[in-house]
């Protein structure tokens, strides 16, 4: 504690914010704003290129649920029956299960 700090102390005041502190976290704000626009422009390009890649196999998808479908809806009704079940049933089936988060 200096000289400054020790006088600001006992007047009651509180010192003041230096400029070099203020610029700092200024250009700290713009860096990771700008960080911030180019991660979600580029997860937005993957979205989109993700969108094209399904909606250009789609025949092929369509095809294959259609086929699949029949066989699969028992074991999903079955899986959709569990899982609200778990959900259902709160923390202390989650912590019987070993799948609590502290």
């Amino acid at each position: 504690m200096n000289l400054d700090d020790q006088l600001s102390a006992f007047l009651g005041e509180e010192p003041q914010q230096s400029r070099a502190d203020v610029f700092t976290a200024e250009v700290m704000k713009r860096a990771e704003r700008q960080l911030f626009f180019e991660r979600l422009s580029a997860a937005a390009a993957g979205a989109v290129v993700i969108g094209l890649v399904l909606w250009a196999c789609a025949p092929a998808l369509d095809l294959a649920v259609s086929t699949l479908a029949p066989s699969l809806a028992p074991v999903a009704a079955i899986l959709v029956l569990a899982g609200a079940a778990v959900l259902a049933g709160g923390p202390s089936v989650w912590k019987r299960l070993g799948l609590s988060i502290r």
